[in-house]
C-alpha cells in the first residue's frame, strides 16, 4: 500500500481523540475521511502531515516509515479551508511560492507555474491580484499551490466549505479532473455526505475518534456495518435493531383500503418526500416526481423489502 497507517492513537491530556486507527490508501486513490464535527478528522490529517505528534502507532508512506519525520521532510502537502494565499502577490507568484523551497531556477519555477495555470484553466489570470479573484478561482489557486510541488500525498481539509453550493459542485468535478490528470494520491476531509460520495474512491467514516467503516460510497450506503453508519449515511426507516428500509425503497400505490395514510408531503423538485403512517409507525418515503402527488390524508398501499445491517449486533 502507498500509505499505511497502523494503530494510530492520539491523546490530549487524559482524553483519547483517535483510537488505534489502522487503514491503507492505494497510490493514485482519493480517500475521503467523513464524519460529524469533532470526530477527529482534522486531528488525523494533522497527525499524517506531522504537525501533531502521535502517542502510538506508525505511519508509512511509499514504503518509508515517516512516523518521526519532521513535517517539512514528509513530502506531504496540506490544503486548508482558508486559502492561505498572499494578497501582495499576483496569481503566478502565489503558485511559484511553494517552489522556492525546491532547488529549481526561477525560470523553471515560472515555467512550471504557467503549466499549472493552464491545467487549472486560469491562464488569463497570471498577473491578477488575489483579491480580484472569485472564491472559486482563489480555491483553484490554493489547490494549484498544493499540486505544483508534486507531493507524494495531498491532504485537503474541508477546502470547499466556504464556497456556495454551485461552486462546491464545480470544484468537486475540478478536483477529480486534476487528480486523474496528475495521478495524485489524496486524502480529503469533509462532513458533507454528498461531497464524499462525489469525490471519494473510498470513504473512511469516523465517529468519536473511531473508524466505523471503510468502503466505497455505494457499499457504505447499501451495506452499513453498524447502527451509526446506518443513521449517519442518508435517511432511513429503522424497523428493529438490525432491520431497516431506505425511503426510496418503499413503493406507494393508491388504494382506498390501504393501510398507509399520507401525513405530510414535501415537494423537492425532482422528488417528492412523504411522511406515511403505517402499522403504528411513521415512515419516510421518497418518490420520483412523475407528476402524480399523493394528498395529505390519502390512503395508500405500502410495499417494501426489509434490509439488514451487514454486521448484526
Amino acid at each position: 500500500m502507498f500509505l499505511s497507517v497502523h494503530d494510530l492513537t492520539k491523546k490530549y491530556q487524559n482524553k483519547t481523540v483517535l483510537h488505534s486507527l489502522s487503514f491503507d490508501v492505494q497510490k493514485n486513490e482519493i480517500l475521503v475521511v467523513l464524519g460529524p464535527s469533532g470526530c477527529g478528522k482534522s486531528t488525523l490529517l494533522s497527525c499524517l502531515n506531522g504537525f501533531t505528534k502521535i502517542d502510538q502507532g506508525d505511519i508509512k508512506l511509499d514504503n518509508q516509515d515517516i512516523t518521526e519525520v519532521l513535517p517539512e521532510n514528509r513530502d506531504i502537502t496540506t490544503v486548508f479551508q482558508s486559502y492561505n494565499l498572499f494578497p501582495h502577490m499576483n496569481v503566478l507568484k502565489n503558485l511559484m511560492y511553494g517552489l522556492k523551497f525546491q532547488k529549481i531556477s526561477h525560470a523553471d519555477a515560472r515555467k512550471k507555474a504557467l503549466q499549472m495555470l493552464k491545467l487549472l484553466q486560469m491562464e488569463p489570470y497570471a498577473d491578477s491580484r488575489i483579491q480580484e479573484l472569485s472564491g472559486g478561482q482563489q480555491q483553484r489557486i490554493a489547490l494549484g499551490r498544493g499540486l505544483i510541488v508534486e507531493p507524494k500525498l495531498l491532504l485537503l481539509d474541508e477546502p470547499f466549505s466556504n464556497l456556495d453550493e454551485k461552486l462546491r459542485l464545480k470544484m468537486r468535478q475540478e478536483l477529480r479532473r486534476l487528480q486523474k490528470e496528475l495521478n495524485m494520491t489524496m486524502i480529503f476531509v469533509t462532513h458533507d455526505q454528498q461531497e464524499a460520495f462525489a469525490i471519494g474512491d473510498r470513504i473512511l467514516l469516523m465517529d468519536k475518534g473511531h473508524i466505523q467503516q471503510i468502503s466505497s460510497g455505494k457499499e457504505l450506503y447499501t451495506n452499513p456495518k453498524n447502527t451509526f453508519v446506518l443513521k449517519f449515511i442518508g435517511e432511513t426507516n429503522i424497523l428493529s435493531d438490525d432491520d431497516y428500509v431506505r425511503p426510496e425503497n418503499i413503493h406507494l400505490t393508491k388504494s382506498n383500503d390501504g393501510q398507509g395514510i399520507v401525513e405530510k408531503v414535501f415537494f423537492q423538485g425532482s422528488t417528492i418526500d412523504y411522511r406515511i403512517k403505517y402499522n403504528g409507525q411513521e415512515f419516510q418515503v421518497t418518490c420520483l416526481n412523475n407528476g402524480k402527488i399523493f394528498a395529505v390524508g390519502q390512503r395508500v398501499r405500502v410495499d417494501y423489502k426489509i434490509a439488514q445491517l451487514g454486521e448484526p449486533k
